[in-house]
């Protein structure tokens, strides 16, 4: 009974430590004016994490059962396969002679890129350098709160790190990752440039851009920005949401 006893303790414990670390981690991105449906997500699931650890001794043993079995069943059947694809296809066939990066659109302020942009723009820069005959297509429309389309942000950001304008095409209308490489597609075509691609955008949203390139018979290749740490696990949470959604619809 002792052993028991000590044992539930322990439960007890590490679910309210998880969930506070959890509620910790999806509130930082909040001091950045960062939220979104993960956030939201995970808050909200820290909260419950907590709660249950909480009243974990005085709720009836059925339900503990199936909140933990629930759990444990979400955690392996879709967070491992899941997270384990996010990784695997985030830097993917680097070096095999892509011709044709993609960069992804992200948020601009004004004129200037967020963060996130910059860095694609980095990123994507560093393999043009190294790869004098590719091109690029800059994926991104204007948002209702932006001054300029994000594919004409990144071309300013692309220029000033020293890329040959005439080597940069703008797609300037799409509104969403799966329009991004749609459209992304017909300027490919319409330019007669190589569909074997290089997708330049975050850790966690490579593999959703790699179905999405399958469905549009692009020969997906991968060169990832990295999150900052803070921001990592609410982007990586409403990044599972969107790629339940695309392999249901595949």
């Amino acid at each position: 009974m002792k052993k028991l006893s000590k044992g539930k303790s322990v439960l007890k414990i590490f679910l309210i430590v998880v969930g506070i670390v959890l509620l910790l981690w999806y509130l930082a991105p909040l001091v950045s004016g960062i939220l979104n449906a993960g956030n939201i997500a995970g808050i909200l699931f820290s909260a419950f994490l907590i709660a249950f650890g909480i009243f974990y001794n005085v709720l009836p043993v059925g339900w503990k059962r199936a909140v933990i079995a629930a759990m444990l069943a979400v955690f392996l059947i879709i967070v491992t396969p899941l997270s384990f694809n996010m990784a695997k296809y985030a830097n993917y066939k680097v070096d095999d002679g892509a011709q044709t990066v993609i960069v992804l659109g992200c948020k601009v302020y004004g004129t200037k890129p967020s963060r996130y942009l910059r860095n694609r723009c980095k990123k994507a820069a560093e393999y043009l350098e190294k790869n004098p005959d590719a091109v690029a297509v800059l994926s991104g429309g204007q948002g209702y709160d932006e001054d300029i389309s994000e594919a004409q942000c990144m071309e300013n950001v692309l220029v000033d790190l020293g890329i040959d304008k005439s080597r940069l095409y703008k797609e300037d209308k799409s509104t969403s990752t799966g329009e991004n490489i749609a459209f992304s597609k017909t300027v490919i075509e319409e330019n007669g440039l190589s569909k074997s691609v290089l997708i330049v955008t975050n850790e966690f949203h490579e593999y959703r851009a790699k179905l999405i390139c399958d469905k549009n018979g692009l020969d997906f290749h991968s060169s990832c920005s990295h999150s900052a740490f803070y921001t990592f696990l609410t982007y990586h949470t409403r990044e599972m949401a969107a790629l339940l959604k695309e392999l249901v619809t595949k």
